[in-house]
């Protein structure tokens, strides 16, 4: 014995590690302290977690109901309808070939809680939409970790990923394009994994994981081709070797399986038809035909119309600058070491990892700008290039880390942590509407340029305004526009709901306005109460009974 007398065996691992001890008389320690040590390096990112979950249990009730979450929650019905009781209603239905992965879920959700009050409906979807963007943070730090091991990056990565400021508030009410975010990040860190392991039973969940995401948003069939690419490769490089061959193919075959598989479980809109279904939303959804007008420097464009530099632009101007900058030298740097060393990059490495980011990034981008497919409300259709891009600066901070300028790049990058941190705090619930240092915010300079609270979430404010201040009584409104209101409506108490009437201009007692498709202010000076977020005015209610408004 290495250490006096043998102490009780807890368990196997223990048994083994005591043998061991006995056999080579030496200094021992426990298959406890192993494990701890094991996973001691995860503790920062479990603990940004754990915060990250508080914060958003204290506040997740503050967030309004967006403007498609109605529509929203009505795919999610109508697949419930049709997979439990046969209903047709689904194939009539004119945004029948959104993907429904994670609006069908929620609808389980909904019926296992029983809930039938449209204030907690809304509510349990806001937070578990919201978790599942905290487990993709979390994601991100685990593969910000296996990549560099250090800590202190991966938890930078975590900050960069879960407090980017209008994704983190779209986490809450936007159920189309986080949900998507989170797979697809969720999905890249698993095949981090997979690669590593290369096992057939990994490919298998990689290829589960990859179909769940595409059956949220068809553009997950470009995630799935860049990881078959890279499937090939390995067998490409063991194509001299039988056996190699052999399971190369065997995990090629595992991955295409069983994504064909969860990706026609998860979206019953494919059961009929899987393929003919499947082209079709592919086809729709790439090429949506949303006849309106989005506001870009200025100018209206029409969303059938947008410049090339739509993207760029609302990217560059509403992302944190730091990581921009970090980001596009992150892309440099790759591209640098890739024509270096390009074999590297082909093999099954952490190089190659950081080329499958990349891709992740430029390829729907390029896709999106070249095809001309129809973007609008800032980027949020491609909300999911984000994590790609913040992996790509990790790749130059890491390098960074190697250099003498360790320290500077900490501080800078800890200040631009804060400024962001402040922003988010001082402009809660309404972190959406962020815009960086790059644009001019004076004389509403943000509103009279670009899109700002184009989804409407804060009604929910001034119509608790409007009720606090008129408790009884009915409540006549009118608004630039009616849906987002009337959907915000459905966040009040159930006794408040009733009481508000929508009427003309002549016959309301108030104008409610988000600006969204006339960005200047309206005639009447009588301002009942407004939101102002970054200096700019984000929604506005006029007082109609005293100075009626000339509101067109």
């Amino acid at each position: 014995m290495c250490l006096g007398a043998m102490p009780k065996i807890n368990n196997f691992f223990t048994f083994r590690l005591y043998s061991r001890c006995r056999d080579n008389r030496t200094f021992c320690r426990t298959s406890t302290f192993k494990m701890k040590n094991r996973f001691l390096p995860y503790l920062p990112g479990i603990l940004l977690f754990l915060l990250t979950l508080v914060i958003a249990f204290l506040t997740y009730k503050d967030y309004g109901i967006s403007w498609d979450e109605l529509d929203q929650r009505k795919i999610g019905t109508l697949t419930y309808n049709y997979i439990t009781s046969g209903d047709q209603a689904l194939f009539k239905y004119a945004f029948r070939q959104y993907g429904t992965g994670f609006e069908l879920p929620l609808i389980f959700f909904e019926k296992w809680f029983k809930l039938t009050d449209t204030r907690e409906v809304y509510q349990m979807r806001h937070l578990v939409t919201h978790i599942l963007f905290l487990i993709s943070a979390l994601s991100v730090y685990i593969m910000s970790f296996r990549l560099t091991r250090n800590t202190i990056i991966a938890s930078l990565c975590f900050i960069m990923m879960a407090f980017a400021p209008r994704i983190y508030a779209h986490s809450f009410f936007n159920t189309k394009d986080i949900p998507f975010l989170c797979m697809f990040i969720i999905t890249l860190a698993f095949s981090q994994l997979a690669f590593d392991k290369n096992k057939p039973a990994f490919y298998i969940v990689l290829g589960l994981l990859a179909g769940y995401t595409t059956s949220i948003r068809v553009m997950g069939i470009m995630l799935c081709g860049f990881l078959a690419f890279m499937l090939f490769l390995d067998f490409w490089a063991q194509r001299n070797d039988k056996e190699g061959k052999k399971k190369a193919l065997i995990n090629l075959a595992a991955y295409l399986g069983c994504y064909a598989l969860m990706l026609t479980a998860a979206w019953p809109y494919l059961w009929k038809n899987p393929l003919g279904n499947f082209i079709e939303s592919y086809v729709v959804m790439s090429h949506y035909n949303w006849d309106a007008y989005v506001l870009l420097r200025g100018n209206y464009e029409h969303t059938t119309e947008l410049p090339w530099s739509y993207f760029p632009t609302w990217f560059v101007i509403t992302t944190p600058i730091l990581w921009t900058a970090c980001g596009a030298a992150g892309f440099g740097m790759i591209i640098k070491d890739f024509f270096k060393n390009a074999k590297t990059y082909f093999k099954n490495s952490n190089e190659r990892n950081y080329m499958l980011y990349l891709a992740c990034f430029i390829v729907p981008v390029f896709a999106v700008i070249k095809l001309n497919a129809v973007i609008y409300d800032d980027w949020r259709h491609l909300y999911f290039v984000y994590p790609p891009f913040v992996l790509l600066g990790i790749y130059f901070i890491h390098k960074m880390f190697a250099t003498k300028f360790k320290w500077v790049v900490v501080g800078v990058c800890a200040l631009q942590v804060a400024l962001v941190g402040f922003f988010m705090v001082q402009a809660h619930p309404f972190q959406q509407v962020y815009f960086n240092e790059l644009t001019s915010k004076g004389d509403q300079s943000l509103r009279l340029n670009y899109e700002m609270e184009y989804w409407g979430c804060s009604f929910k404010q001034g119509l608790e305004h409007l009720v606090a201040k008129q408790p009884t009584d009915t409540i006549r409104l009118c608004c630039n526009y009616d849906d987002p209101v009337k959907n915000n409506i459905l966040m009040l108490q159930a006794k408040d709901r009733g009481r508000f009437v929508f009427t003309d201009v002549k016959h309301a007692d108030y104008f409610v306005t988000n600006f969204r498709g006339h960005a200047e202010d309206y005639p009447s000076k009588n301002i009942e109460y407004e939101i102002n977020v970054l200096d700019n005015c984000i929604m506005r209610i006029y007082n109609l009974k005293q100075t009626p408004a000339q509101a067109k």
